[in-house]
């Protein structure tokens, strides 16, 4: 009998999934054995994980049925649903709080210890109401149904705002082009509300570090439970970001702050919409996306229990910095 620890991720081709899939599969001391659930076993990002030796299956997460066999004989499992899946845009039809719900109730029913979930602080709560972010309530919502199962272990993480955003030159055009297009006066121009409180924007690295946290989670399942864990790397304002790419490329670049959250031009699309409630959000909260303050000690705890269990040498275990991230990117760009 094998044994290796069958960990399942749902959404494994995702950005938050795949990383997770990826941190696991270099784990030496744990000898994780990884299941990655995916709409299409046929996609170029299925593939590529099945060629890593990932257990890549088909499942749909509305079919519990299919969720249960999915989850099968998985020790562990870590979840994600993402808010902007085609399949959730309908008017009347379900909701990622509907997906979160079968999903949670599969895993249990398929016996899974240790279940790590994707979430968000409920902004209806943090605001007394004032302002609702839809993906956060309801991701908070599944949390708290996630939290009356009887997993053996339980651990919420929240992702910030991901450093990978910048390579996105879609999503660069609701803050003025930066990196990536100059303004009429010539400059890389980043346009956008300010965050709030100390305007700590808990910038994060996805592809760097948020696989690494939760395999970190998973190496000491009881050490988290019940914890919600901010997955963090380099909290900094904007402007600081700003000028930080303007060091590392010589690029005249500049940040000019929107009056109001309300300012920021959603463009009438969702992801745009979405971005200026959670601006709304970061500001009459102080910054406190996370439900409270901002704090990178969770992440480089894990970012190194991680490391070390994958043998990276413990210089090499530092969470990505936008400066490094910048200097990767974009010094040759």
């Amino acid at each position: 009998m094998s044994s290796q620890k069958l960990i399942t991720v749902f959404g494994a081709t995702g950005a938050q999934g795949s990383a997770v899939v990826k941190s696991l599969i270099q784990s030496k001391n744990a000898a994780f054995k990884v299941r990655g659930i995916t709409r299409n076993t046929e996609s170029a990002a299925a593939k590529e994980l099945a060629n890593l030796g990932v257990e890549v299956i088909q499942a749909n997460g509305f079919n519990k049925a299919e969720m249960v066999k999915a989850f099968n004989g998985s020790w562990g499992a870590f979840v994600n649903t993402n808010a902007n899946d085609p399949a959730l845009d309908g008017p009347t039809g379900p909701t990622d709080l509907d997906l979160g719900k079968t999903i949670v109730d599969a895993a249990a029913e398929a016996g899974v210890q240790h279940f790590i979930y994707s979430s968000f602080a409920s902004a209806s709560k943090m605001t007394n109401g004032a302002i609702t972010v839809p993906e956060f309530d309801r991701k908070n919502a599944v949390e708290a149904h996630a939290r009356t199962k009887n997993f053996k272990a339980f651990a919420a993480v929240i992702a910030g705002w991901y450093m990978e955003n910048y390579l996105d030159k879609a999503f660069a055009a609701f803050f003025g082009g930066f990196p990536w297009t100059e303004d009429a006066a010539g400059y890389l121009t980043f346009s956008s509300p300010l965050w709030g409180g100390k305007e700590g924007v808990p910038f994060v690295s996805i592809s760097e570090d948020f696989g690494d946290v939760v395999h970190g989670i998973f190496l000491q399942p009881e050490r988290w439970d019940g914890k919600v864990v901010q997955v963090v790397s380099d909290p900094m304002g904007w402007g600081d970001a700003v000028g930080i790419y303007e060091k590392v490329t010589g690029k005249k670049s500049r940040f000019t702050p929107l009056p109001s959250w309300k300012d920021f031009n959603d463009q009438g699309v969702k992801t745009g919409m979405g971005t200026k409630l959670i601006f709304g959000y970061a500001q009459m909260t102080g910054g406190q996306v996370y439900g409270a303050p901002t704090d990178t000690s969770a992440a480089r705890e894990l970012k190194n229990v991680a490391a070390e269990a994958k043998g990276v040498p413990s210089e090499d275990a530092e969470l990505m910095t936008i400066e490094r991230f910048f200097r990767e990117n974009f010094a040759q760009v």
